[in-house]
């Protein structure tokens, strides 16, 4: 009588540490200190941390990266300087950030918004946009489209906007100032608004398309993004610049806000998370904030309604 061997188990398949390690280092919070000082533990968990196919699934995985601080002054100075939000170790001082204004102190500079990780400003005296990445301090300059002032006489106000053209990874690639670039700029004057969009991958500016605005100037509030849309608060006006279809209008504030030249800080557009534009009024008599948003009609007539 002969005995069976028992068949031994299957071998257990080897765990592979590189991707264990992989795995745990991708669900670490996204905290600007963290990655280097782990890197700093052995060459092994350095090569993993710094490989940049790596680094891009990071970035992918977090999608939103944390906010390290913003950029305070007036409008139309020279003012601006980085305010960290962070506590230590996360903490970046502001000289990690000089502008660049700082290679020609001579000359008029304006820094009019910040989007995507890229900063925009305009260099009235050379009269050109510059893009400017703060994290690596490269620059890129567009000088101005011929034509802009021609519509309108008398002092203007211009603003710009940048948006990176390249939405993969939620616009977070570690370097958008590489990526496909669309920058749009808006010519204010006493009875025309004027605006424009450049594309960095053609190198072109696309053609200028004016509108007609009330007869005042005030300064051009920094823009924000609703959907395919840029808006810009100019006192009681909301300048929109369609830059998919390289459209402009301007629309009025609701009729019931009155707001006279020395209040207009009292207002300020909102994005709400389902990409509708509000509008925010702040009443100093009342000690209240009014909330406006723009609505849509079956028939595609906007109007405004109170929230």
């Amino acid at each position: 009588m002969s005995r069976r061997r028992r068949s031994s188990p299957a071998p257990v398949p080897r765990l592979d540490v590189e991707d264990l390690l992989q795995d745990i280092f991708l669900r670490l919070p996204p905290q600007p200190s963290l990655l280097p000082l782990l890197s700093l533990v052995c060459k092994h968990w350095r090569s993993i941390l710094s490989d940049p196919e790596f680094l891009s699934r990071f970035r992918r995985h977090h999608r939103n990266p944390p906010l390290l601080g913003f950029f305070a002054g007036g409008n139309y100075n020279r003012n601006h300087v980085f305010t960290p939000v962070l506590d230590p170790p996360d903490r970046i001082p502001a000289a990690r950030f000089p502008l660049p204004w700082r290679h020609s102190p001579c000359e008029e500079w304006n820094f009019v918004d910040c989007r995507h990780g890229l900063a925009v400003l305009i260099n009235e005296s050379r009269r050109e946009i510059v893009v400017w990445d703060p994290l690596t301090d490269q620059q890129r300059g567009v000088a101005f489209p011929r034509g802009l002032d021609d519509d309108d006489n008398g002092k203007r106000y211009r603003h710009a906007a940048v948006l990176c053209a390249d939405p993969e990874d939620g616009h977070v690639h570690g370097d958008c100032l590489s990526s496909p670039l669309k920058v749009a700029l808006i010519s204010v004057g006493r009875l025309h608004a004027s605006a424009c969009l450049y594309e960095s991958e053609s190198r072109r500016w696309g053609d200028i398309v004016s509108t007609t605005t009330r007869d005042n100037i005030c300064l051009v509030r920094p823009s924000i993004l609703v959907g395919n849309t840029l808006c810009w608060l100019i006192g009681c006006v909301i300048l929109e610049f369609d830059f998919e279809r390289e459209v402009v209008r301007a629309v009025e504030a609701p009729a019931e806000v009155w707001i006279s030249y020395t209040d207009y800080w009292s207002l300020q557009l909102l994005r709400t998370e389902d990409g509708s534009l509000r509008l925010a009024v702040l009443s100093k008599h009342k000690l209240s904030i009014q909330l406006w948003e723009r609505k849509l009609s079956y028939d595609g007539v906007a109007s405004w309604e109170e929230y």
